[in-house]
């Protein structure tokens, strides 16, 4: 079965059920990190692409996982903040930092800059 985040990140990025096997849904909190891990890699990859496309394909990955932040319990904020802005952080440079705000919904730059100071 699986998680809520896992569906809706399935329904808005068709590609992110390629992202997971089906033992490891069996643990529905690897399962969960897993695919945000890889969501935040694909992120930073469409990010740095140089391709408007792929930006604004990052553009709406961080637009779903906003979504997913300001509609879930605590144990989903906190896998978010955890795994994929944790992620997109430690990529964080002088020059990246104005393009990574950017590319992130309003409601979650906060919680992007706070895992910043944490890390």
């Amino acid at each position: 079965m699986k998680t809520k985040m896992i569906s809706t990140l399935e329904e808005w990025i068709p590609e992110s059920s390629n992202w997971i096997s089906d033992k490891e849904l069996g643990d529905h909190t690897v399962a969960d990190y897993i695919v945000l891990g890889k969501l935040a890699e694909q992120c930073l990859k469409k990010m740095n692409s140089g391709n408007e496309y792929e930006y604004a394909d990052a553009e709406e990955i961080a637009k779903v996982v906003n979504l997913i932040y300001q509609e879930g319990n605590q144990y989903t904020r906190n896998a978010i903040e955890n795994e994929f802005l944790t992620k997109l952080s430690i990529e964080e440079s002088p020059a990246s930092l104005k393009k990574h705000l950017a590319i992130l919904p309003k409601e979650l730059r906060k919680e992007y800059l706070k895992t910043i100071m944490e890390n």
